[in-house]
Parts: structure tokens; C-alpha cells; sequence
């Protein structure tokens, strides 16, 4: 785990100096979504001050305590749970629920009525080569809550 928040650390120093290319700015960014679970990581860094020592640097220690505890969020917990029953619809596993079963629960739990649209009509919670985007699927049905 200490290696994980190594790199984690050298990514976020390189993204804090500013110096960066926008390029190599987004590219960080990108390479930190996929790596820390919790959607709200670069708020803590950017728009607060929660997670900062006096002088402005970042609290690494609280910082990675934080992002840690995603997951025992009851955020987490449910978008982990919707995002399997999608996989089951989509991937038409019916071992455990028929489909039926699992569209009207998606329709309980998910309150964006386009979820349907977005999977099977307009797929744009998919990438350019197929693959089902997770976090994009729960930013698009506003399933993320990004209030600090």
C-alpha cells in the first residue's frame, strides 16, 4: 500500500507545482480518477482547505485517510451494488435475478430515467472502443455526490 501512495504522491506534487504541460495536467488527472476511488479527490486538494497544512501544503497523511475511507461510504456501497446489476443486465447474467428484476430495481435506485439511454440508445457511458465507463455511467445518472 505504501508503494500506491508513492506514486500518488509524486503524480499530485507534479500536478500542484503548475508547471506541467496541460497535456501532462490532464494526463495526471486522468491516471488519479483511475486510481483513487473516491470522485471528490481533487476537491479535497483544489477547493479545500480541510486537508492542508498552515502553509498550504497538502496533508498527505489526512489526504490519503480520507480518500481511504471512500469505500466504506454508503455512496460507495450502492453505486458498487448498481453498477453489478448493470453488469448483470448487460452482460444478460440472470443467475441470481431475471431481468425484469434487475431493471426495476436500477429503476428504484437509480433516479435519472435515462438510464435506460444511456446503456442501450445512446451508449454514452461507453468508451470509444466498447467498454462500459463506470464513473462516467455514475456521473451521467448523478449518482456521485460531489459536495464537499
Amino acid at each position: 500500500m505504501k508503494n500506491i501512495y508513492h506514486d500518488l504522491k509524486k503524480l499530485i506534487e507534479e500536478l500542484m507545482t503548475f508547471q506541467s504541460s496541460e497535456k501532462r495536467e490532464n494526463y495526471i488527472m486522468s491516471e488519479l480518477d483511475d486510481i483513487i476511488i473516491d470522485p471528490k479527490w481533487s476537491d479535497y486538494i483544489f477547493w479545500s482547505n480541510d486537508y492542508h497544512h498552515e502553509d498550504g501544503s497538502l496533508n498527505y497523511d489526512k489526504f490519503f485517510k480520507k480518500i481511504s475511507e471512500y469505500e466504506q461510504s454508503d455512496e460507495y456501497q450502492r453505486n458498487k451494488y448498481i453498477i453489478s446489476l448493470v453488469n448483470s443486465l448487460l452482460n444478460k447474467n440472470f443467475d441470481k435475478k431475471s431481468e425484469m428484476e434487475i431493471v426495476n430495481e436500477l429503476n428504484k435506485l437509480i433516479p435519472d430515467e435515462d438510464w435506460i439511454d444511456c446503456l442501450f440508445v445512446s451508449k454514452s457511458c461507453f468508451l470509444e472502443n466498447g467498454v462500459f465507463n463506470e464513473k462516467e455511467f455514475l456521473k451521467l445518472m448523478n449518482l456521485i455526490n460531489f459536495e464537499l
